[in-house]
Order: structure tokens, then sequence, then C-alpha cells
């Protein structure tokens, strides 16, 4: 077996590690980078012969390296199915919190107040708002950058932002592959929450993702956020049983 070469065409190939054996890929490992403190795994996969332990021990500390070199503060992993919690554990990642996924099956929706005049939608011009207000209401582990933001615009079904007195206070956006959607994010700025925009944007996006064709729709949020989990619920969104747990590890230099 030979331990990794970096991947050459990748433009953060000292993030991206392989694993080859007698010439064929068994692993790979890959930290993504997006102009935060804090950088994602986010591809992590290997031979069922290949061990985990040593597949991590030689991936991770060039990976680390290099994040260290660009600033980056902390490693974020989000396990899916608990197969890697040993090893982390064992290379000092602390769990941070779990990601629950809901799905909405009905298509009933509470009463709200009037606020639908101040939804529109996103444009590019918007984006360095609609970053602004990733950082005043979100931690560092779930901010976008710029170039991630007009990528999701790009891509993204519904892009729709609130506005109010001619500024951007919040946003939303999500994806849609019939008969399914995805609402990827909600986010209000902390000066503008609990005045009801949040539920108006998810009402919003709801009804944009039936006429769309969508029969259900899914998101995540974390279990410990408790404001987001009670307006899902009064929504009618329910959990699928689907959680994940998120690994941090900090990087010193």
């Amino acid at each position: 077996m030979s331990w990794p070469r970096l991947w050459e065409e990748s433009p953060n190939r000292d993030l991206f590690f392989l694993v080859e054996r007698e010439g064929v890929l068994v692993g790979a490992l890959f930290a993504r980078y997006d102009e935060s403190p804090v950088a994602w795994v986010r591809l992590a996969a290997l031979d069922d012969a290949l061990d985990a332990g040593e597949w991590l021990d030689a991936g991770l500390p060039p990976i680390l390296d290099g994040l260290c070199l660009r600033g980056v503060q902390k490693l974020a992993w989000m396990d899916h199915a608990g197969w890697a919690a040993p090893h982390l554990e064992a290379w000092g990642f602390e769990r941070l919190t779990a990601v629950v996924t809901l799905t909405k099956l009905d298509r009933v929706l509470p009463t709200l107040g009037d606020l639908d005049g101040c939804l529109r939608p996103a444009s590019a011009a918007d984006v360095p708002a609609v970053v602004a207000v990733d950082r005043a209401a979100l931690s560092p582990h779930w901010w976008h950058s710029e170039t991630a933001v007009r990528r999701r615009a790009a891509a993204s079904a519904y892009f729709v932002v609130a506005e109010l007195t001619g500024a951007v206070v919040a946003y939303a956006e999500g994806e849609l592959r019939p008969p399914a959607a995805h609402l990827n994010r909600i986010a209000v700025h902390p000066a503008h929450q609990g005045r009801g925009i949040g539920a108006v944007l998810l009402r919003d996006a709801l009804r944009a993702f039936w006429r769309s064709g969508a029969t259900y729709v899914t998101l995540n949020t974390q279990a410990d956020n408790h404001r987001s989990r009670r307006l899902y619920r009064r929504f009618g969104f329910e959990p699928t049983g689907d959680v994940a747990t998120v690994w941090e590890l900090p990087i010193h230099d």
C-alpha cells in the first residue's frame, strides 16, 4: 500500500488526501475552507478493507497543516452513521451538536400576521447583505462566503430575502427535486428576530415548493436550536429519525 499522493488537479490540493493501494483508489479525505474560521470535512471515504484509524492518522496531519496556513481555527466533521466517532475522539475531536432532519408531508399552514410585503426574490446585489445576515445570525460553523452564496443563488429553486426599511434583514434558500424539496436555510438578523419574519419566509418557501410540484419538504436543524424547532413544529414538520453528530477539532499553530 502507498499512502496518499495529493490530487494535483485540486485548487486546494493540500486539503485533498487520497489513498492508493496498487494503483487503486481506496480512500479519500477532503476538507473545504470557505473564508470562515471553521473548515468542514466534505468527503470522507474508505474501502472496507482499509483501517479507519490508520487512514485518519495519515490523512489528517497534512490537511490540518494546510488549514493552519489559511488561518482556520477549527475543523468540523459531520458523522452521519457514527462510524467515525471512536477515531475522531482519539484525535481530540469533541461533540459540538447534533443535526436532525425534519419533513413536512401535508399542506396545512398556521395562521400568520401579514408580512408578505417585505419579501422579494434575491438578486446578485443582495449577496453582501445576505452574507452579513449569516455573520450576525449564525455561528462561524454555518457561515457562507460571498462565493458560496452566489453559487447557491445560481443553483437554488428558491432564494428570497426579507427587506425592512430598505435593508435586507433575513433570507431563505432551498432546492427542488420533485417530488421533494429541501429548505437549505432560513436566517434572520438577530435585531429583527421575534417579529415573525422567519415564519413568513417559511410559509412563502413552502407555497413556492408546492406550486413547483413538491409533495414533501425536508430541512435540517440543530437539535439544540430550540427556537427553530418550535417554528418547525408549528408548521407540522416531524423528525425523520436521521440524526448526524457534529464534531470539531481546534487547530493550533
